[in-house]
Formats: C-alpha cells, sequence, structure tokens
C-alpha cells in the first residue's frame, strides 16, 4: 500500500531577538566588517570618479549656481576628488550632509593621516552658527588637554573660497550604523553599559560650571565609534549647542530624542541631553526607538502612553499653542 506523501515540514524561526552577545552575532558582524574593509578602497575609487563625473559636467555647465559659481544650488561647495585645499587637505569623498553643509573624508597631506572636514554652506546664518560652534569646540578642547572626556577633537579651522571648513580627527562609525548591523537587533547591555559610561562622563564635562554647554542635539548618529574594532566613543557635532545662559532657540533636538520641556516651548537645560541619552539607551538594546512620533503632538503622546502624564507644573508655564 503507497504511503501518502507527507507535508513538508517548514521551520519555524525561534521567536524573541538574537541576543546581540551570542557567538553567531559577533561573527556576522565581525564578516561585515571585514568584508567593508575588504571593498574599501573599491567603493573609495568609485565614489570619486562618480564625484569627478559632477564636478565635471558642473564645469561644462559653466559651474555652480552660487558664490561666484563655486557653490550649488543649496550653496554647498562643489568640490573635485583630490581638490586641494589650504595647501594641505586632500579631499577624498563625502562622507555626510546635512543643513548645515557637508563632511569630507579628506588626507592631511603634512602628516598622512585621515581627517574628516566640516564644510559649512557660504551663506551668512550659517557663517554665524559656525562661530559659535568653533568658539564652544575651542573651549572644549582647551579644557580636555588630556583628550579623556570623549568630545570630537577641533584639530583647527580655515576658510575656503567663501565656507567656513572645520578639520576634525576621522573617527568610524557612528551608534545608528553599528545598530543597522546588527538589523536593529541591538547590542548587549555589557557593551550599552560602556557607552554609558563614556556618554554620561561627557555630559558631565559639558555640565560643568566653568563649560556650562548644552548639547542640544543627541542621538545615535552623534556619537561615534573612535575605531572600528573598540567600544571607545566620542560626542559629535556641537552645531546646534549653546551655553544654558545663551539659549538661542526653540526648536532643538531631533524628534525621537526630544524633551517634554522642549516640546512644551519651556526653558531648557543639560537635562534635556540626559533625556536624549535615557531614549539611546534603551533604543540601542532593543532595536526600535523609545519615542517614535510622527510629529510634535503625536511625540508628546507617545511619551505620555509610556510615562504618564506631564506635571501639571510644567503644563501650566507652557505657551497656549505648545499645550
Amino acid at each position: 500500500q503507497a504511503v501518502p506523501p507527507q507535508p513538508m515540514q517548514v521551520l519555524q524561526p525561534r521567536p524573541g531577538r538574537l541576543p546581540a552577545d551570542r557567538p553567531i552575532m559577533k561573527l556576522s558582524v565581525g564578516l561585515i566588517e571585514t568584508y567593508k574593509e575588504i571593498n574599501k578602497t573599491y567603493y573609495e575609487e568609485r565614489e570619486a570618479r562618480k564625484q569627478a563625473r559632477k564636478a565635471k559636467a558642473a564645469s561644462k555647465q559653466g559651474g555652480g549656481t552660487q558664490n561666484n559659481g563655486w557653490d550649488d544650488d543649496n550653496f554647498d561647495y562643489i568640490f573635485t576628488p583630490n581638490e586641494i585645499i589650504d595647501n594641505r587637505y586632500k579631499l577624498i569623498k563625502r562622507i555626510g550632509k546635512g543643513s548645515f553643509g557637508q563632511v569630507v573624508k579628506a588626507i592631511d597631506m603634512q602628516t598622512d593621516k585621515e581627517v574628516a572636514i566640516k564644510i559649512i554652506k557660504s551663506k551668512k546664518p550659517f557663517l554665524l552658527q559656525a562661530r559659535t560652534e568653533i568658539a564652544l569646540l575651542l573651549q572644549l578642547k582647551d579644557n580636555d588637554p588630556e583628550d579623556e572626556h570623549h568630545i570630537v577633537k577641533l584639530l583647527t579651522t580655515f576658510m575656503h573660497k567663501n565656507h567656513q571648513c572645520l578639520v576634525f580627527e576621522m573617527l568610524a562609525i557612528n551608534l545608528y550604523e553599528l545598530l543597522k548591523n546588527t538589523n536593529f537587533r541591538g547590542v548587549s547591555l555589557s557593551l550599552i553599559r560602556k557607552f554609558a559610561r563614556q556618554i554620561l562622563k561627557a555630559l558631565a564635562y559639558l555640565a560643568q560650571p566653568h563649560i556650562d554647554i548644552i548639547h542640544c542635539d543627541l542621538k545615535p548618529e552623534n556619537i561615534l565609534l573612535r575605531s572600528p574594532k573598540r567600544s571607545g566613543i566620542k560626542v559629535i557635532d556641537f552645531g546646534s549647542s549653546c551655553k544654558s545662559t545663551e539659549r538661542m532657540y526653540s526648536y532643538i533636538q531631533s524628534r525621537f530624542y526630544r524633551s517634554p520641556e522642549v516640546i512644551l516651548g519651556l526653558p531648557y537645560s543639560v537635562a534635556i541631553d540626559m533625556w536624549s541619552l535615557g531614549c539611546i539607551l534603551v533604543e540601542m538594546h532593543t532595536g526600535d526607538p523609545l519615542f517614535s512620533g510622527t510629529d510634535q503632538f503625536d511625540q508628546m503622546q507617545k511619551i505620555v502612553q509610556i510615562l504618564g502624564m506631564v506635571p501639571n507644573d510644567m503644563l501650566k508655564r507652557a505657551d497656549q499653542q505648545n499645550r
């Protein structure tokens, strides 16, 4: 008698997240980093060729549209790969872009070391804000001669074709990219403790009376590993930062990491950076933002759902528009 065919078994994946400290997880992340290193030269050369084609096309069209032809429509500097600026830095490729301008990987030909150059847009408001950023970074650097407070080091500054340029030490990937490498499964608590200890040291340094700086934009993208294989980190991007006595803006912090007092339009202090840190640490373990609002109103709703109603004294002090 023929045996009826058996239905094929489908193996179901194990429920729950894969712990980040499992050997297989470490191996997977390690392989990703290995392949990245192998392909690094190839991708850099490909990006350089791409940038060169763009620059060539721009030159055929008569150059850029702003700042005497040096800039694009957004007042960002149009650079050519291998271009040398300030008689010292060979530009390699763009590694970051934001409302302020762009960050370009470069080689310091005097030291033969990689650096990151933040090239600010040539419009006056951005240049004025860059002056504040430079002043804060110099203060942080001068008060930390041993480089032990986990703050990115500003090496030097210069002007290039109406663009303020800030030269920083080159760091590795940011914490968001690290999270992405785990397929957003999160990292181990032991690693999070190492990150937390260093970030807390940085925030304690910023909060010292003689420093008194609010970062105002703490998020995974602004916390970078010192090197790909180690857990040391540094806090970057002080472009939105201010002194607690000179709060310049009311609309600050990236939404997922925005504190209730900022949402309500209340006066704020260094405490808002601590709020952001709490959100970051949860996200680094779970893989998902703790409060992922779609807008300002939804952000506050998500906070209230988890933590309860905002204290009455805060609501009373808030503007009617922000209640």
